[in-house]
């Protein structure tokens, strides 16, 4: 046994210890036998589930350790523990916790020590909702203002540089969407605008709200502020009852009256007061005119509005909030069509000279000798047609370097680039005597024609069918044309191989010929040869094969998609048709020069809306309207739409 006993080395056992670097504030003590009877007693005692009676012990025990402090501890404190810490995926679950604490705690705040509750030991002194608001935990910030209203206009405390925040310019500056569109909901309208518009202390705006249109999510690059844009939509509308009594007294019978004369209003207002300022101001948020008469002189009329970001947003819900509708419809009666018509007859004018002087130029056999009175007329349709080209080409240079970022991505430009290239190449051309001139002024007269399409808002039926179509190409005929090209290729070349086997390849002259005859096939509905039988059994099979797999399939299921795109794309180009009104109205308004720019001349702060406009705005263009629908339903169906973006003004009173 002494053998035994020397062969073992003594070792000496610690005592386990937490790590040195752990917090003060555990999240939770464990749950031992103690935990568990206090929560079987309070489930036995109350009329509480057993999750509930574990919420409640758990948050007696936070507090009889935390005291008022417990809810930011686990509101501030937890976030940042070791066991969330840098872990995302855990921080919803980590959010349904907190609320529901948070809901526990409050119910037992009957004295309101969370009403004016802040954080002591830092300086700017923040409320819990200001907290909350960083943290992005909506549903702890819906809780705190069901409880506590007035925090949404509680501000920080000023500290050395730092201005005072509300808890919802928190949740902006972190771009918190839902955080902050919520918040954005129960304030007063005029606190939302003032967020947005020129700071005098400032001197400039506490936010941009292009910025806030605008904004990515870094690692998916799509937009993540829609909720909050939509949320500042909502507060530029106000409801109007002009026929609310005064309130002045409260007593007697006048009280009666007012009382009487309340519950007797609508639940609905007739009419809306629409904000257009935030729509319209530049990037420090300077209003175009002073009281809708005199010019702004520090306005920017180079920024780019607010509504021409919601349009490149393509943002659907933005686009066809009431707000934006009303201020685009006012814009395009007021000046937009009118200008746009003008645009659209010059290029019009443009065309017709060019026409002239091209395929009359086409039928002479030195175009650069001019005699007679039809040369003279060329050649003034030719000096005109220049002097349009350079103009245009201005006008396009000084567009893209306006909306760089965009132009691009139009595919209208390329056109417009390729249409005045070409164009222009005709010139030199001429006077060399190249030949190839006039393939060159076949296509640039094809751009040209092409770019007709881009005026095709003058109306909204051309609009909307010209919106349709390019779907339809866009879409369906992209599909078809890859399909047949690669049956197209292998049918020809497998054909033209098989009528080596009987010496018949000199029928198409080459194999290019025989490409054609298989498009006409398809196109003219032409047979391949007159005479079948100069072909080989296997160019027969081949060419059946082709006929039944292109004409019979692929053209009837071209025709059978056409169909359902065609009606599918019909409410699709509606919305399409509503984003290019949108960019040729903030197009059009737009200059450098404050005496041309329209955006300055016709500003409005705001308008007036009756329900009457607002479904002759809204419902007008929707397909599924019924023919025969009166107009109290269409009322009714605008009425459904406001509840959902104005609250009701008992709310608001609160």
């Amino acid at each position: 046994m002494a053998n035994l006993d020397n062969e073992y080395t003594a070792v000496q056992m610690e005592e386990k210890r937490p790590n040195s670097d752990k917090k003060e504030h555990d999240l939770e003590q464990p749950f031992d036998e103690e935990f568990w009877l206090k929560v079987q007693e309070k489930f036995n005692s109350g009329d509480v589930s057993w999750n509930r009676a574990m919420d409640e012990v758990r948050i007696d025990r936070l507090i009889a350790k935390h005291g008022k402090d417990t809810l930011l501890v686990i509101i501030r404190d937890w976030p940042i523990s070791e066991k969330y810490k840098d872990k995302p995926e855990l921080i919803a679950s980590l959010e349904y916790l907190i609320s529901r604490f948070t809901e526990i705690i409050l119910d037992k705040d009957s004295d309101e020590e969370y009403k004016y509750f802040r954080v002591e030991e830092d300086p700017a002194r923040p409320t819990l909702l200001h907290l909350a608001a960083e943290q992005n935990f909506l549903h702890v910030a819906k809780l705190l203002v069901k409880k506590y209203p007035s925090l949404v206009y509680l501000e920080t405390e000023e500290v050395d540089d730092d201005r005072p925040f509300l808890p919802v310019e928190k949740a902006l500056m972190s771009h918190r969407d839902e955080t902050a569109a919520y918040l954005i909901s129960q304030m007063k309208h005029d606190w939302v605008h003032e967020l947005f518009l020129f700071d005098d202390d400032l001197k400039r705006a506490k936010f941009n709200f292009k910025e806030i249109i605008s904004h990515r999510n870094p690692e998916t690059n799509k937009l993540d502020m829609k909720k909050t844009v939509v949320a500042v939509l909502d507060q530029l509308v106000n409801p109007h009852w002009p026929y609310l009594p005064e309130k002045i007294k409260e007593t007697g019978e006048k009280s009666d009256r007012i009382e009487r004369a309340w519950s007797s209003v609508p639940d609905d207002p007739l009419n809306y007061d629409f904000f257009y300022h935030l729509l319209e101001a530049d990037d420090l948020g300077r209003e175009p005119k002073i009281a809708e008469r005199t010019l702004n002189e520090q306005f920017d009329p180079k920024s780019i509005s607010s509504l021409r970001c919601i349009a490149e947003s393509d943002d659907k819900e933005a686009i066809q909030h009431p707000v934006v509708r009303m201020l685009v419809m006012t814009k395009w009666n007021t000046f937009g069509h009118w200008w746009f018509c003008v645009q659209a007859s010059f290029y019009i004018v443009f065309l017709t000279l060019l026409s002239y002087a091209l395929i009359y130029a086409s039928t002479l056999d030195d175009p650069t000798q001019y005699s007679g009175k039809a040369d003279g007329l060329r050649l003034f349709c030719e000096v005109i047609t220049i002097i349009f080209l350079m103009f245009y080409f201005f006008e396009e240079v000084n567009e893209a370097e306006r909306e760089w970022s965009t132009y691009f991505k139009d595919p209208y430009n390329y056109f417009d680039w390729s249409g005045l290239i070409l164009t222009f190449l005709v010139i030199p051309l001429r006077f060399a005597e190249v030949k190839y001139q006039w393939s060159v002024a076949a296509l640039g007269y094809l751009f040209n024609f092409l770019r007709l399409f881009k005026f095709s808002c003058v109306t909204r039926t051309t609009g909307l069918y010209t919106k349709t179509l390019a779907k339809i190409i866009y879409r369906d005929m992209t599909r078809f044309s890859v399909v047949f090209l690669v049956v197209f290729i292998g049918f020809c070349g497998a054909m033209f191989m098989a009528l080596k086997a009987t010496g018949s390849q000199e029928l198409f002259t080459n194999y290019a010929w025989l490409m054609l005859a298989a498009v006409r096939a398809l196109a003219e509905q032409q047979p391949v040869e007159e005479d079948y039988s100069k072909f080989s059994w296997l160019a027969i099979l081949i060419l059946l094969a082709y006929m039944a797999m292109v004409i019979v399939i692929l053209l009837n299921v071209l025709i059978a998609q056409l169909s359902y795109t065609y009606s599918e794309a019909k409410s699709n180009a509606k919305l399409q048709y509503a984003i290019d009104r949108m960019r040729i109205v903030t197009r059009l308004e737009q200059s450098r020069f404050p005496r041309f720019n329209l955006r300055m001349k016709y500003y409005k702060e705001g308008d007036r809306v009756s329900e009457t406009e607002l479904a002759k705005e809204m419902l007008e263009y929707s397909d599924e309207r019924r023919h025969w629908e009166s107009m109290e339903e269409k009322l009714n169906l605008i009425r459904d739409l406001m509840r959902k973006v104005v609250r009701k003004v008992s709310e608001k009173s609160e």
